[in-house]
């Protein structure tokens, strides 16, 4: 029996053929009513294809961004996450062992290696960094675009689609290829077909090839860009991963949490505010105004009536009146017993009491776990609420904890340019460089840089 060229890893069967590594991918994206994938058609010039689906109606990605749009506390924490994951920005350096056998990191300007500074400046790579890890973030996928030299020896240039914008075109029955994403502003607005005018298509490359196979694979078919995407760890997804802290749009915490700023406003904007209830004895005016009080007209003892409210309410309202008293005639009633002419209640203000907080604070609290962010970090507190804001030393170890887990996200964000590198055959190696919060007993400047 020959030998076979086809490897099995898990669902990934890797065939070699020509020198190309055709990775086949035979999970779908698949809904779980109708156990099919769920598919939109697109066209493009003079074709017509299907995407998958992403989400239903496929507008997962759009209605991820209205939700978490309307969250304070989401917001800061997916703001932190990314800022924490840009660190102090891309570097490029060498770490060659020293004579004594340790490892030193020596730090090389993009701008000594003419050929690495040109690919910077046209790629904008401070802006593209930020744009993709934006993406990884938000959505644990990212689509970055690559752009050949005309002999597809180099890469000249990369730069970023948005996620949201981009679709998987549903994989190759023939050979369980997926070889386009579509990209398009419309997706997610529209559900029927998308016309030709807005959307283009790109051809897609495995992320499991290897640079030797994609760059035959670009030369052999004539590809001058393609999209290779970037994305966190599949679980049980197909098409499109499934990042952790989407969980609480799942079980309804956002919603939740986003609920209650619209309850506050609704009570805030229809409650009528009373602060106090006045009843007046009818025999108060019967005596003050004896013996022609019930001779009078309507609209004069209405007015009267008025007049010692205003007067009431003059002597309870304003700073200058704390402490003052209210004089009242008092009356027997029908069991002999003393009762004043006049009575003023306070009214209870339901909204004093901080109403829905404990909620908010709850709902809060499940969105900064999801996205794995210690609330001290990002100054998260509740008014009236137990969810505070950490002491310097709980943030500057929450920082310090939350350095030391980034390194495997910013190995996927690295990816892209690594690549890059590799193709091209460019020496430096690439890394983030961060910013280490010390004590001030330990260094005066508070700060130490590290590179991951």
């Amino acid at each position: 029996m020959g030998k076979s060229n086809t490897q099995f890893i898990g669902d990934i069967a890797i065939s070699k053929h020509k020198g190309v590594g055709a990775v086949y991918n035979f999970k779908n994206s698949v809904d779980k009513n109708t156990n099919t994938v769920t598919t939109v058609k697109v066209e493009v010039k003079d074709k017509t294809g299907e995407i998958a689906s992403w989400g239903k109606n496929n507008k997962y990605p759009q209605e991820i961004v209205e939700a978490m749009s309307q969250s304070g506390s989401g917001s800061a924490a997916l703001r932190f996450l990314r800022k924490a994951h840009y660190g102090g920005g891309i570097i490029l350096f060498d770490d060659e062992p020293t004579e004594d056998g340790k490892k030193a990191i020596k730090l090389i300007q993009p701008s000594s290696n003419p050929e690495i500074d040109a690919f910077f400046k046209k790629s904008q790579i401070k802006k593209y960094q930020k744009e993709i890890i934006a993406d990884l973030e938000w959505f644990a996928i990212c689509f970055p675009e690559y752009i050949l030299s005309d002999n597809f020896e180099k890469i000249n240039r990369v730069k970023r689609q948005k996620s949201a914008w981009c679709r998987f075109e549903v994989a190759n029955p023939e050979n369980g290829l997926i070889e386009t994403v579509y990209i398009s502003q419309k997706f997610g607005r529209e559900t029927a077909t998308v016309g030709s005018e807005y959307v283009s298509a790109v051809p897609h490359v495995d992320p499991y090839w290897s640079v030797e196979e994609v760059k035959e694979f670009c030369k052999t078919n004539k590809i001058k860009k393609f999209i290779r995407p970037v994305f966190y760890p599949l679980i049980d997804e197909g098409y499109y991963p499934s990042p952790a802290w989407h969980s609480i749009i799942k079980n309804g915490w956002l919603e939740v949490a986003n609920s209650v700023p619209a309850l506050k406003k609704a009570m805030f904007k229809n409650q009528i505010t009373i602060k106090y209830q006045i009843e007046i004895d009818e025999r108060y005016f019967e005596t003050k105004y004896a013996p022609n009080w019930k001779e009078k007209k309507v609209e004069d003892r209405i007015q009267i009536r008025e007049e010692l409210i205003n007067s009431i309410n003059e002597s309870l309202s304003g700073n200058d009146k704390a402490g003052t008293s209210i004089q009242s005639m008092m009356f027997v009633d029908e069991k002999g017993q003393q009762t004043s002419a006049i009575k003023i209640t306070a009214i209870d203000d339901k909204l004093k009491d901080g109403s829905y907080l404990p909620e908010a604070e709850a709902a809060n609290s499940e969105v900064l776990f999801a996205l794995g962010v210690d609330p001290s970090l990002i100054g998260a507190g509740i008014p009236g609420g137990k969810l505070g804001a950490g002491s310097g030393s709980d943030k500057r170890v929450a920082f310090d904890i939350h350095q030391a887990l980034s390194k495997t996200d910013r190995e996927f964000s690295l990816e892209t340019l690594e690549f890059v590198f590799e193709y091209n055959a460019w020496t430096p190696k690439i890394g983030i460089q961060d910013t280490v919060i010390t004590t001030l007993d330990k260094n005066p400047t508070g700060t130490q840089t590290a590179t991951q």
